[in-house]
């Protein structure tokens, strides 16, 4: 006779998420009001996540898996240049649940991966009900962006030789 678990299928992947500094700050109760939210989704290699100059829908962390994050080069059609990869434990597409601008990027898999998606119309109902946890949740986006920011501004500082102009 096989034992099957129930119950547990929606709680997959909160671990990862309180892991991820996006979410770091939310409490195991907190994170796991996200799981009924959470989708999971597994894409082959060479399968296209987020095409660039789409209007994103979704957050993505990588459970398990590689992606590429690349921007075609502008003037050459079919040409990209690679920006990035990420891999597991990673995130991508968290501008999506802050905006409605086209994505800057397109994000494919290098390999079979695993992916949670946690769609945007449904993250913008569950905050719109808590109101506490929405403003952990952007808090915490803000820091995030902004980290990147200071990341971004060290990095073109590095790169001039008179500093930030």
């Amino acid at each position: 006779m096989e034992l099957v678990l129930t119950g547990f299928g929606e709680l997959e992947g909160i671990e990862l998420l309180q892991k991820i500094p996006l979410f770091s700050r939310l409490t195991y109760d907190e994170t796991s009001r996200l799981a009924p939210i959470i989708q999971h989704v597994d894409v082959g290699e060479g399968a296209v996540v987020i095409e660039q100059n789409a209007l994103g829908d979704a957050l993505y962390v990588i459970q398990d898996g590689e992606v590429r994050v690349s921007r075609e080069v502008e003037g050459e059609h079919g040409h990209d240049e690679e920006l990035g990869r990420l891999k597991t434990g990673e995130l991508f597409g968290e501008m999506a649940l802050l905006d409605d601008l086209l994505t800057s990027a397109r994000v494919t898999a290098m390999r079979p991966t695993r992916l949670l998606k946690l769609p945007k119309a449904d993250f913008e109902k569950l905050l719109q009900a808590d109101a506490a946890l929405a403003v952990k949740v952007y808090r915490s986006f803000c820091r995030t962006l902004s980290d990147r920011l200071r990341r971004a501004n060290q990095m073109i500082s590095a790169r001039s030789p008179h500093g930030w102009s």
